[in-house]
């Protein structure tokens, strides 16, 4: 028999990794059905996004103590999930199909610390014939606002002329040490929504808060820090195999447009960036496919 220390420690280290005990994932997976069971009518609407929180626990750190890469994937499925059900309400006991995920590719801006609570925002971003490209985005609260370094004066800086843009930056000179960059900042803001349409009072045709062209401009609470972005390719099939062509998914699923055009519109600018996204770092994407050379059929091998 083991002793009371042994078995503290086996409790012990079981609260500390309850997130990846045995049949955990599968009971989390279905506990998000279950809270949509009720819906028959799509809790969000084919451009919104919906969050999913989340935090860094002890069998979420990897060797540098903050988020390893097996817990992002493993999160996007739940916030997958969670916003499949909102969209496609019954899409699996009732309408009986399937989402299938084919790819995901993750970009790491900055680190999740560890023990620190961290939002998904998940939302369609692009479609085809054929598949579906959903966007997550992994972020955190920040702490203080970011310091913006503009080229005014940048150009002020280099130049040395310090007093001819000090009103403009607010300070009474400037200094090399007073100008900071922070990259990863310009990307904070979605671009599907810093190109969306406007309203006269700062909200997007989405209704969400127009935050500008940079977090500094932003006209309420100070913007999350983006850490990852990330997105899923996936296919909808029909229980016999075939693929669901996605717009008309969207239209069985009761999802309409605003005003005409507006969806290819979005789609038109999300496939935009995914092309150009799938691209980055292959080599023969601007090469010409080779042609096809004709083979005899009964000299073909399988």
């Amino acid at each position: 028999m083991p002793s009371d220390t042994t078995k503290a420690l086996i409790l012990l280290m079981a609260l500390l990794h309850a997130k990846s005990l045995p049949g955990v994932y599968t009971l989390r997976s279905l506990s998000l059905f279950v809270k949509a069971h009720r819906l028959t009518e799509p809790a969000v609407g084919l451009l919104e996004a919906s969050k999913f929180q989340s935090r860094v626990w002890f069998d979420d750190l990897d060797l540098n103590y903050h988020l390893n890469n097996s817990s992002y994937n493993k999160m996007m499925d739940f916030a997958r999930i969670q916003h499949c059900t909102f969209l496609f309400p019954g899409w699996q006991y009732r309408h009986k199909f399937d989402i299938c995920l084919a790819q995901t590719v993750l970009f790491f801006k900055a680190e999740v610390p560890r023990f620190t609570k961290y939002t998904i925002t998940s939302r369609i971003f692009a479609w085809d014939d054929k598949w579906i490209w959903m966007q997550h985005r992994f972020s955190i609260k920040r702490k203080s606002r970011p310091i913006r370094k503009t080229l005014e004066i940048a150009a002020a800086v280099e130049k040395g002329d310090s007093d001819t843009d000090a009103a403009a930056a607010g300070t009474t000179s400037i200094r090399d040490e007073d100008v900071v960059v922070e990259e990863e900042d310009e990307d904070d803001i979605d671009p599907i929504d810093a190109k969306a349409p406007r309203s006269g009072n700062g909200i997007n045709s989405l209704g969400q808060v127009n935050l500008g062209n940079h977090p500094n401009d932003a006209i309420s609470d100070l913007p999350d820090k983006l850490c990852c972005i990330a997105y899923s390719r996936m296919v909808a099939k029909h229980p016999k195999g075939k693929t669901i062509v996605p717009k008309l998914l969207f239209e069985k699923m009761g999802h309409k447009e605003a005003f005409p055009g507006e969806w290819e519109q979005y789609r038109l600018l999300g496939m935009s960036l995914i092309e150009g996204m799938m691209k980055i770092g292959d080599p023969t994407a601007d090469i010409p496919p080779a042609p096809r050379r004709l083979v005899n059929p009964t000299r073909a091998r399988i």
